[in-house]
């Protein structure tokens, strides 16, 4: 692990409650929102673009849909702070079979990655993954997704025996087999494979094996990195026995005395005095999201106020988060808070999906997502088009939580089913998914049903059952028990 240079206090969890979901004081002057500071909440403006030769959001192998965001490295900021001493730990351990980055949300797991991805030589192959990406054929799909990245004509037998998949296709084992044999044309050189948010497929069977059979039967010089919040379920104790397995844990990705220093002077262009800066990062214990958060709220603030704000800081991680959150969330206009708040159930933002569940015009939704993005709140997906954004998991979370508690449930699940209604007709995953999360599970029901020729011609087999899970039976739509 790097050499850490300064010890972090505990923050004290008991003293004071969380005030995250105290009501905005609408008494407070109205401030524009282009006089207000950036908040930094990880990848986001592109610097450069990826380059991206299909454009749209999702693209296909074999008739396969492909979220091309999943398998591109991930852009960066302008601001984003180099970690040299982080960024020389992946230079020595990356030739190893297996790289660990193991924290909670917020401590820069992915940015540390991007960076890393851009600077190093070697061949990185980017899959950041999500609930969708756990069975076996989406899984491998997107592996060989991430592999034509660098080669257009990786994996061809694969591509081929997955176009296959279907009732009586063939099985997990032959697909993964072709796989594993043509990974050599693409680590020629050594290549590492990032497994970004694992922690979202680990309890997987289907993914657990692939991953197992991965680091068992891959080439020697194929390096498996994973980026998670908790130790990954595949089997590691051979490999740490012999030395192949290196590890960054939450206290390694922490920002110590001297980056924070670096942080705000550097990055953020704002001196702030010694001590401050001291202080800053024992209560903050050097958590980058709330890092980012405490420099916008610290705009207009004098030094005497800078001093007692950062004095007041305390709490759990996730309530810190909430209480600067609030801070500045809070202090947005009106108009924006509730643009904020509507497209917060979305998992990826896009104008016509916002218009849906913010009810507002073209223009006016062109003009909030601009505000949105310039406070760095939401962020672009790589290799999709300009409009199509998403938010950080943390700010995501915060969001919606704050709407539950100002609307109330009833209110989050009626624009769930707006969602629901809206994005079905094209995508039956979104459309199950937001009439699930609306508790229409009648709905989700008929839209799984009347996309089961979809979901058998694309194997997305698992996917499916996922949601018709908690289902019984007698109940799930006819034609179910072929899938």
């Amino acid at each position: 692990m790097p050499d850490r240079s300064a010890s972090h206090a505990v923050i004290d969890t008991a003293r004071e409650r969380s005030v995250s979901f105290a009501p905005p004081d609408h008494h407070r002057p109205t401030q524009t929102v282009t006089d207000r500071a950036l908040i930094a909440v990880g990848p986001g403006r592109p610097v450069p673009a990826v380059p991206s030769g299909s454009g749209p959001l999702r693209d296909e192998v074999n008739g396969f849909p492909i979220q091309l965001a999943k398998v591109q490295r991930p852009a960066l900021r302008d601001e984003t702070l180099e970690r040299p001493r982080l960024l020389d730990w992946l230079r020595a351990k990356i030739h190893g079979r297996v790289v660990l980055l193991l924290a909670d949300a917020g401590y820069g797991k992915t940015t540390l990655l991007a960076d890393f991805s851009r600077r190093t030589r070697l061949r990185t192959l980017w899959y950041r993954l999500d609930d969708d990406d756990r069975d076996w054929v989406s899984f491998l799909h997107h592996l060989v997704a991430a592999g034509r990245e660098h080669d257009p004509t990786f994996a061809q037998v694969t591509s081929s025996l997955l176009n296959e998949i279907g009732v009586s296709g063939p099985s997990r084992e032959r697909v993964l087999d072709a796989f594993i044999r043509e990974l050599p044309t693409i680590v020629v050189g050594g290549a590492a494979l990032i497994l970004d948010d694992f922690h979202l497929v680990d309890d997987a069977a289907d993914v657990r094996h692939i991953v197992r059979e991965l680091l068992a039967r891959a080439p020697e010089r194929l390096s498996i990195v994973f980026a998670s919040r908790r130790n990954p379920s595949v089997p590691l104790a051979r490999l740490r026995a012999v030395g192949e397995v290196a590890e960054l844990d939450t206290d390694d990705l922490r920002f110590d005395a001297a980056e924070t220093t670096q942080l705000f002077t550097e990055t953020y262009g704002r001196q702030l005095e010694p001590d401050v800066l001291a202080d800053l990062t024992v209560r903050t214990e050097g958590w980058i999201a709330s890092l980012q958060l405490v420099q916008a709220a610290l705009r207009d603030r004098s030094a005497s106020e800078i001093r007692r704000f950062v004095r007041s800081l305390t709490g759990a991680d996730h309530d810190l988060y909430d209480y600067l959150a609030e801070e500045v969330v809070g202090d947005l206009p009106d108009e924006l808070q509730r643009f904020l708040m509507d497209t917060s159930i979305l998992q990826i933002v896009t104008p016509e999906l916002a218009e849906v569940v913010s009810a507002r015009r073209p223009d006016d939704v062109v003009r909030l997502t601009a505000a949105a993005e310039r406070l760095t709140l939401l962020s672009r997906l790589s290799g999709g088009p300009r409009t199509h954004q998403r938010y950080h998991p943390l700010v995501r979370e915060f969001l919606e939580a704050r709407f539950r508690a100002f609307d109330g449930t009833p209110a989050v699940e009626a624009l769930h089913r707006r969602a629901a209604a809206a994005a079905a007709p094209s995508d039956w995953r979104l459309g199950a998914h937001h009439y699930r999360e609306a508790g229409d599970l009648e709905a989700m029901l008929t839209v799984v049903g009347g996309a089961i020729p979809t979901i058998m011609g694309n194997g997305q087999y698992a996917l499916a059952q996922g949601f018709m899970a908690p289902i019984p039976a007698d109940q799930r739509p006819p034609g179910f028990d072929l899938i």
